[in-house]
């Protein structure tokens, strides 16, 4: 029994190791040619090399907030993969927040299945997925305070403007779940162009016992930093693992 249990456990380590290219996927926020006295265009982007985007279910998108000197700003989804804010932002800086509902990875033996474990016949595994993105976007030149958290369940805090930050400086940031410091947290960073697989990225690092990291930004362009956090299931007949993901994406000049 003890040998089975233990073949068992490895058997199940290996499936969540080997989990659908769909959960290797990153999610960010990006804005096209923002202006201030205009209304911002915020694009959704998914997949492997940022920031080329594979696209998502439209349906799974969180709706996007913008907050900034003018308080919080409500957006209208567009045609694509995309919000516009229903105002015309003033000069300052903002922060820009949405995500992906959470999905469920369920392993059958004909494939995956959206359900949890408990609600598919033969089920041998399961993993919840869930997506929290966030940008940071200055008008006029202004370089206002954006370390407020805005309350995500898995949250990359920038402790300063990247507005401030030239390249080959460094960005400190704080790593947040469910409101507390998350020590011991992966953290990486690329930037556009760095490639085009997405299989590598240009810093990697892990946040200290208070969440936080300094993350090397050595070019200039549109960065995205990642940070992802996992913990078991609360509900082990439901499913086995909840996996957080949380992004950042600025330029850096």
């Amino acid at each position: 029994m003890k040998r089975y249990i233990a073949l068992m456990t490895i058997l199940l380590a290996g499936l969540l190791a080997s989990c659908p290219a769909a959960l290797a996927h990153d999610m960010w926020l990006t804005v096209d040619n923002p202006h201030v006295n205009k209304p911002l265009h915020i694009m959704a982007g998914y997949g492997h090399a940022f920031p080329q985007s594979q696209g998502t279910e439209k349906e799974r998108l969180v709706p996007v907030s913008v907050i900034g000197p003018q308080g919080k700003l409500e957006t209208k989804p567009g045609d694509k993969l995309d919000f516009l804010t229903t105002a015309p932002l003033a000069k300052g800086s903002y922060v820009v927040t949405g995500g992906r509902s959470p999905q469920w990875y369920t392993k059958t033996p004909e494939g995956y299945k959206d359900a949890t474990k408990n609600q598919v016949p033969g089920a041998l595994g399961c993993l919840r997925s869930a997506k929290y993105v966030k940008a940071v976007v200055n008008l006029g030149g202004a370089v206002d305070d954006v370390s407020k958290p805005v309350g995500q369940t898995l949250e990359i805090v920038p402790l300063a403007n990247p507005a401030t930050i030239k390249a080959g400086g460094e960005l400190p940031i704080q790593v947040l779940f469910e409101g507390k410091p998350l020590a011991s947290a992966d953290v990486r960073a690329t930037f556009a162009g760095f490639t085009k697989e997405g299989e590598s990225f240009a810093f990697a690092g892990h946040t200290g016992k208070e969440g936080k990291a300094m993350v090397k930004l050595w070019h200039p362009g549109l960065w995205l930093v990642v940070a992802k956090h996992d913990i078991p299931f609360p509900n082990p007949a439901e499913c086995d693992k909840d996996m957080h993901a949380a992004t950042l994406t600025f330029e850096i000049k």
